[in-house]
């Protein structure tokens, strides 16, 4: 029987009441994940009333893009019933991509028509773009979205979002059609109502039979149809060896260590069914996307090893419906298949015979749908030539915008959507001269610099910042070729100027070598063992506010020649144990005003020379117990003014040579209870007079008077040589006055000073002198030692001598011997001092007005004689 086929089209003129063009020939192939192409040859009406420049003048330009439907009518006879299955028809639909006028038949002007889906239009753009967390049918979907063409998704499994995935320079076609290849989604198209529609699949249970029931299940026969009759006339089964299972592998830098490779095995009951194909990298970070991919691929192999082939004179063997076989003498082949490919031929039956209409005959390319069907990666991702540049980026007032890992975002130069924000792309790794275990080099690009970029196996998905440059905005941090023999690291103060930073520089010009370096702010370092540093000249040090210094067990410090150091304000020194220095040659140190020193134990000075001591004003000493003071040679104490000494129980003066007393005005002696004077001989001179002023008075010449020459005997009359009585003049008393002899204590033996040895600890009270009481000062610790200057025994004047000032000519006190002289221990007519009490008595300090002060100065004191 004869078929029929219809052209439609919106662009296609009406030639004197008659559609302009009518099919002649009609042939094209469809498949899977394809862009189908059909050839439709149409002429023009052969009414002779047609003018021939009509009919070969048909605007071109009008049909392209148009849509174009050729519709075959179906009768639904000579199936796998003798029964017909009704009318329907089958349409074929797209746009025009190409329109030509190809010649004359007879009076019939010919053109020919390419007619391809809308999906085409996808081949025509291509473009630059990132896409970030969204899986492969949200990229599809944004991507088809400006095409405006109805899509269908029949999609079972779940897609997860992909961190980044780009577009690069690939037509819409390709990028999409890459992205479903990878990830098992394939597509084909259903033509009705004169458009045709995409649908996307990833499971056979998404494909349908087709329109009419007629073609639900074809017949095989091998003879030659009878007319009218469409059936299966060839159809070879086979199978095909092919790979049994797929391993992928990849790596994730957030989990290194891990093992993220998946394997696959789908082998199929053939020999040689284990061959495995390994795929690196396998574009994933994750185990369960490996897995999926790694499923995909293997279900791919398995199903390139079922496929079959088979033609016959079937208008409706429709790609990506299914259809069951019958009738085949391979029983294991009589069953439902899924159609992977179809070409028709339609061509128009010659108007001499009989017959009128077309002859259509289809050839087909089918598997049993008990396998899943994947598409073959036919586009690889595109490959990156060389790095490079991009800009860093991060969000709104931010300088440094990083991640965990020290990753930085980037806007690379190509991308035309992105507007400078950290959502320009995805977090970018940033290659490091040195990295390790919590050890290396770092440097986090800022936002504004142009950064170098390389991409892992070349994969536009796996960008990495390999280094960085400078541009007119960021240019060096010095100026160039001034300073060409600089180098070195400056960093920046986020908000700082072009002087804020920390950095490091190298100047090699010759003979100004230099090292530099620069803290903003502070400056940390830390030495966990040893630290050497070595200055070849001068050393310059500069601290602007404090300095701290903590040593945990020594500092030794060596100093060639000079040192200076040089305290604006105070200076406080804390030495926990022990402090020792040593002056090789002269010291000097001043004072400008109060100097407080505080011992906790013993002090000892030792001088190898002359110590003087000179005080502007008011000096003041406190001994909280025994106080001794040791002099080799002679001993001075010059006092300007009023010299006062207090003691709070006995006093004893010892003087090995000569001791003198002498008073520039009145010389007074007092006390509360007895004074005793004991000498070999007293001579008392007056040379204005005598005045002995007592309630009674006794003269005793002792035992030794006679001896000496005072012609007198012990209890002999004395003769006084002035009145007795004042106020009675010429009158004498001679009488002689029983006195009790009284023998004088015996006096020490003259004893020669000595000093303490400068390695000896400073005696106390109890170890140098035995005393009746704890607090009773020893002779050797209160007899002053003679001055330097020894005053000659003579008769001292009334004028107060000036003891001559030490000079630096002073003899050199004796050499101390370690034997600390004992000190005769006083008689029992020593008067015993009153025991101290503990709080010490507090001298009173004498009025100018009192007429007898305390000892003053002593001065020397002559021996009289006869």
């Amino acid at each position: 029987m004869p078929r029929t086929l219809t052209l439609h089209c919106s662009a296609m003129p009406n030639l004197l009441g008659e559609p302009g063009l009518a099919i002649s020939t009609f042939e094209g192939e469809e498949a899977l994940s394809t862009l189908y192409q059909y050839k439709v040859v149409a002429k023009t009406p052969a009414n002779p009333n047609i003018p021939w420049q009509t009919a070969a003048n048909l605007d071109l330009k009008k049909f392209i893009g148009q849509q174009m439907t050729v519709t075959i009518e179906l009768d639904g006879n000579g199936l796998d019933t003798e029964r017909g299955a009704g009318k329907g028809h089958r349409e074929i639909s797209g746009l025009v991509e190409r329109a030509r006028f190809v010649g004359r038949d007879e009076n019939q002007a010919m053109y020919e028509f390419i007619v391809r889906p809308w999906l085409n239009l996808t081949t025509l753009t291509s473009d630059y773009k990132i896409y970030q967390q969204k899986s492969v049918v949200d990229i599809i979907d944004e991507v088809l979205s400006t095409y405006h063409f109805p899509i269908e998704k029949r999609l079972s499994a779940m897609y997860p979002p992909l961190d980044f995935q780009v577009q690069y320079g690939e037509t819409d076609f390709d990028f999409i059609q890459r992205l479903m290849e990878e990830w098992g989604i394939y597509w084909f198209f259903e033509h009705d109502d004169m458009k045709n529609r995409l649908v996307l699949v990833d499971h056979v249970g998404a494909h349908k039979r087709t329109i009419s029931p007629a073609y639900h299940t074809l017949r095989y026969e091998s003879d030659k149809p009878k007319d009218g009759q469409e059936y299966i006339d060839q159809f070879h089964a086979q199978e095909t060896i092919t790979s049994g299972q797929w391993l992928t592998s990849d790596y994730d830098f957030k989990k290194s260590r891990a093992d993220i490779s998946a394997l696959d095995k789908k082998p199929r009951k053939t020999n040689y069914n284990n061959f495995e194909m390994y795929q690196w990298p396998g574009d994933y970070d994750d185990p369960g996307m490996g897995e999926f991919l790694a499923r995909v691929r293997s279900e791919e192999q398995g199903c390139l090893g079922a496929r079959s082939t088979g033609s016959g004179e079937i208008r409706s063997v429709v790609c990506g419906t299914t259809f069951t076989m019958s009738n085949f003498p391979q029983s294991k082949a009589n069953r439902e298949y899924l159609v992977i490919s179809n070409q028709l031929r339609a061509t128009e039956i010659n108007q001499q015979t009989d017959s009128d209409g077309f002859s259509i005959y289809t050839s087909f390319v089918v598997q049993p749908t008990t396998k899943v069907y994947r598409p073959p990666q036919t586009i690889g991702k595109p490959v990156t030539h060389g790095p490079q540049t991009a800009l860093i980026v991060g969000p709104k007032g931010e300088t440094v915008w990083t991640d965990e890992f020290g990753r930085v975002k980037v806007r690379f130069l190509w991308d035309r959507y992105g507007d400078n924000t950290d959502a320009d792309s995805c977090w970018i790794r940033v290659g490091q001269s040195w990295a390790g275990d919590n050890y290396g080099g770092i440097y986090i690009p800022r936002v504004g610099q142009e950064v170098i970029v390389d991409f892992l196996h070349g994969d536009p998905d796996r960008p990495m910042i390999i280094g960085s440059l400078y541009n007119n905005v960021t240019p060096p941090p010095w100026d160039l070729p001034a300073n060409r023999t600089q180098s070195g690291l400056i960093s920046r103060t986020i908000g700082g100027g072009k002087t804020n930073y920390n950095g490091i520089r190298f100047d090699d010009k010759p003979g100004l070598e230099e090292y530099w370096e620069q803290a903003e702010r502070n400056m940390s370092r830390v030495t966990k063992l040893n630290e050497t540093q070595l200055i070849g000249v001068n050393h310059s040090q500069t601290i602007g506010v404090n300095s701290d210094s903590t040593i945990g067990v020594n500092r030794s410090e060596t100093v060639g020649v000079n040192k200076s150091n040089m305290v604006g304000a105070n200076r406080s020194e804390i030495v926990g144990a022990n402090y020792s220095q040593d002056v090789v040659g002269l010291s000097n140190r001043v004072v400008g005003m109060s100097d407080t020193v505080v011992i906790g134990g013993a002090y000892l000075g030792n001088f190898g020379a002359a110590h003087a001591v000179n005080i502007a004003a008011a000096s003041s000493l406190n001994v909280g117990g025994a106080y001794a003071i040791n002099v080799g040679g002679a001993h001075s104490t010059n006092v300007g003014g009023y010299h006062s000494i207090t003691t709070g129980g006995a006093m004893q003066m010892g003087v090995g040579g000569a001791f003198a007393l002498t008073s520039g005005g009145e010389l007074a002696i007092g006390c509360v209870g007895s004074m005793v004077i004991t000498a070999d001989h007293i001579k008392i001179k007056a040379k204005n007079g005598l005045i002995i002023d007592g309630a009674c008075t006794e003269i005793n010449p002792g035992e030794n008077a006679h001896a000496r020459g005072f012609g007198t005997q012990p209890g002999s009359p004395v003769n006084i040589a002035a009145p007795l009585v004042p106020g009675l003049p010429g009158f004498f008393f001679f009488a002689v006055i029983p006195v009790p002899t009284i023998c004088p204590p015996t006096p020490p033996p003259t004893e020669t000073a000595t000093a303490t040895s400068p390695s000896m600890t400073t005696p106390t009270p109890s170890e140098t002198t035995p005393t009746p009481s704890e607090t009773t000062p020893t002779p050797s610790e209160t007899t002053p030692t003679p001055s330097e200057t020894t005053p000659t025994p003579t008769t001292p004047t009334p004028t107060t001598p000036t003891p001559t000032t030490p000079t630096p000519t002073t003899p050199t006190p004796t050499t101390p011997t370690p034997t600390t002289p004992t000190p005769t221990t006083p008689t029992p007519t020593t008067p015993t001092p009153t025991t101290p009490t503990p709080t010490t008595p507090t001298p009173t300090t004498p009025t100018p007005t009192t007429p007898t002060p305390t000892i003053s100065t002593p001065i020397p004191t002559p021996t009289i004689w006869d």
